[in-house]
């Protein structure tokens, strides 16, 4: 393919995230590009012609538009992204990564503090992010040290910055220590403040929602017992929380350097990304929690999250009982 041919397909691409993923009118996407609108609607019909677009006809009874919607306004989101599902949890996966790139891309500006998770679904937003014709002026930040699970790839906070042509600046520490002596001694340290200092001004904050895959070996058998204890179904950015919504108090806190679930509360566009059957329960419990601004998942889970919301009424116990959410906290 030559180079114009290349040029001219990634801007039917791009007209047609903007324009089907992003929601953005033909008027705005004209002028977001410096042309007109005849010539966008054009564009549009040409990504349609030539496979770009695929049309897919749904029941009306469970568009995607209406599964987000739904969810939406159940948990009082500020929005749902939802993308189609495909035949495996992998291409899926990627799928919805796709469209959480283009989410975060809308949601950048010059000069925005970003903070940026790691684990599956954030590799996949990472890997969807193309190098930017124009360096974009945000400064990027992990949002907490070494995860979970090792990676011989770099983190996607690093990918996606140099993708973009953004700053960045690492955590160069664990994410779990031994102890909570070792954790003090490491955030005390001024390379480390320089970033955890960051957490609590963030303008976005971007991550993955984890499902109860922590073990003996890696949180140790006081944690483990503890999670065990308090019925803790998944975790955020290794914050555990419960079916209800409800962050668990640990040893885990001590020993984790992370961001807290208070400042992501307070973080103004505050994205998280999960999708796939294991994530469900997950989800609908993060969901709960109350830290979260908007969801990217794709349609299958969001019509099981949402289905299981139905189902289970202890969020509308919680809420009956008017417990008031981290965002509503003072």
């Amino acid at each position: 393919m030559h180079g114009t041919d290349v040029q001219a397909r990634d801007r039917l691409i791009r007209v047609s995230r903007l324009y089907y993923e992003l929601g953005q009118t033909q008027e705005e996407i004209a002028a977001a590009l410096g042309i007109n609108r005849p010539q966008v609607s054009r564009l549009l019909k040409q990504a349609r012609a030539t496979g770009v677009v695929e049309i897919r006809i749904v029941d009306p009874r469970e568009r995607p538009a209406d599964i987000g919607a739904a969810l939406r306004d159940r948990f009082g989101l500020r929005s749902v992204e939802v993308a189609p599902s495909l035949s495996s949890d992998e291409l899926t996966r990627r799928r919805v990564g796709h469209l959480a790139a283009a989410v975060l891309m809308a949601s950048l500006r010059e000069g925005l503090g970003v903070g940026l998770g790691d684990g599956a679904s954030m590799a996949a937003v990472a890997d969807a992010f193309e190098p930017s014709p124009h360096p974009i002026g945000v400064a990027i930040v992990p949002l907490c040290g070494g995860y979970w699970g090792g990676s011989t790839t770099h983190e996607p906070f690093r990918r996606i910055a140099e993708s973009i042509g953004a700053t960045s600046r690492g955590l160069l520490a664990p994410g779990l220590l031994d102890d909570r002596m070792t954790r003090d001694a490491l955030v005390a340290h001024d390379g480390i403040r320089e970033v955890t200092d960051r957490w609590a001004h963030l303008d976005v904050a971007m991550f993955g929602i984890g499902s109860r895959s922590w073990s003996l070996s890696s949180v140790g058998p006081e944690a483990f017992a503890e999670l065990d204890a308090q019925g803790a179904i998944g975790e955020v950015l290794m914050s555990p929380f419960t079916a209800d919504g409800r962050f668990v108090e640990t040893s885990l806190a001590g020993r984790a350097i992370a961001i807290a679930p208070a400042c992501l509360a307070s973080t103004p566009a505050s994205i998280a990304v999960a999708s796939g059957s294991a994530k469900v329960q997950p989800i609908l419990g993060a969901l709960r929690t109350g830290i979260i601004t908007t969801l990217v998942t794709d349609e299958r889970t969001a019509t099981a999250v949402l289905r299981a919301a139905n189902e289970d009424h202890v969020g509308e116990a919680q809420d009956d009982a008017g417990s008031p959410s981290l965002r509503d906290a003072p």
